[in-house]
């Protein structure tokens, strides 16, 4: 009758305070028609874009004003608000509409890395709030790492490109950083080749010199540091020396220096090594 999950409004009730049922005698919840309109209220509040911390105390007349409303900045193309809705109602092929027109209007570089990244860690706030099932936060995920992979795998190699092989060694799996981290250097000059999530060391070294790449960059976010280090320092004693090694992502960032491994710690410093590296090849080519 509300549309709600039995865990989404057990976790309303516990974080938010949103309705106080009835109780029976052995503890079973009892709801009254006036807590059924307050959270069927609550609920197209949420799925319209507001956040459920800032209307779980509001009464009646305030959530139908809320919802009466247009949340502001609902034409600007880095608004998440259209999204929240079609999203909580696995809506996929609305949600990749509107992701669509959003990547349209702000070019694929700036929608990967300053509209993606925020608007998939809200994803995450929102289903540990309760707010998004986990069932939306994975086609959220999905959706948007198949529009970055599909905008990698569409770009013309160029003859002058810097090639680079992007990908993460086994026993990682998160890769959409990765590709972000891809699509930048593509823009910087170089020639990603794009392999994706948890490749074998050996296939790495084989695929990095079959590509004839000057680099090989390898994503790392939830490997432990130590286990992070042993894999690099195995893949650069089997790799090609005059082919450098980039580590990026947060667990990049914990790991201990490795001899012959260059940590890149941002976007910009990456877009800074690619466009330094192209300048010194093509000095040492005149």
């Amino acid at each position: 009758m509300t549309g709600l999950s039995a865990e989404r409004l057990r976790a309303w009730e516990s974080r938010y305070a949103v309705v106080e049922p009835l109780r029976t005698p052995g503890g079973s919840r009892r709801y009254r028609v006036a807590d059924l309109e307050r959270l069927r209220l609550l609920r197209e509040a949420v799925e319209a874009g507001h956040r459920i911390g800032d209307v779980a105390r509001l009464d009646e007349p305030a959530l139908r004003a809320c919802l009466a409303s247009p949340l502001e900045g609902a034409g600007d193309p880095r608004s998440t608000e259209a999204l929240w809705r079609p999203l909580a109602r696995l809506d996929g092929d609305r949600v990749r509409e509107l992701l669509e027109e959003k990547r349209s209007a702000l070019g694929t570089l700036d929608f990967a890395r300053s509209f993606a990244p925020p608007f998939l860690h809200e994803v995450g706030s929102r289903w540990a709030s309760g707010e998004l099932s986990v069932a939306a936060e994975h086609l959220a995920s999905n959706l948007v790492s198949s529009m970055l992979a599909a905008a990698l795998h569409a770009h013309r190699p160029s003859r002058s490109g810097l090639p680079i092989v992007f990908a993460t060694p086994s026993g990682e799996r998160h890769c959409l950083g990765l590709c972000v981290a891809a699509l930048t250097a593509a823009d910087a000059g170089a020639d990603p080749i794009y392999l994706g999530a948890e490749v074998p060391e050996d296939d790495l070294v084989e695929s990095a010199a079959r590509a004839r790449a000057s680099v090989l960059a390898l994503g790392l976010v939830t490997l432990a540091p130590e286990a992070a280090q042993d894999v690099i320092r195995r893949i650069r004693r089997k790799l090609d020396p005059r082919i450098e090694i980039w580590i990026g992502g947060s667990a990049a960032l914990r790991c201990p220096p490795i001899r012959g491994v260059e940590r890149i710690a941002s976007l910009d410093q990456l877009t800074s090594h690619v466009e330094w590296k192209r300048l010194a090849r093509d000095g040492q080519g005149a």
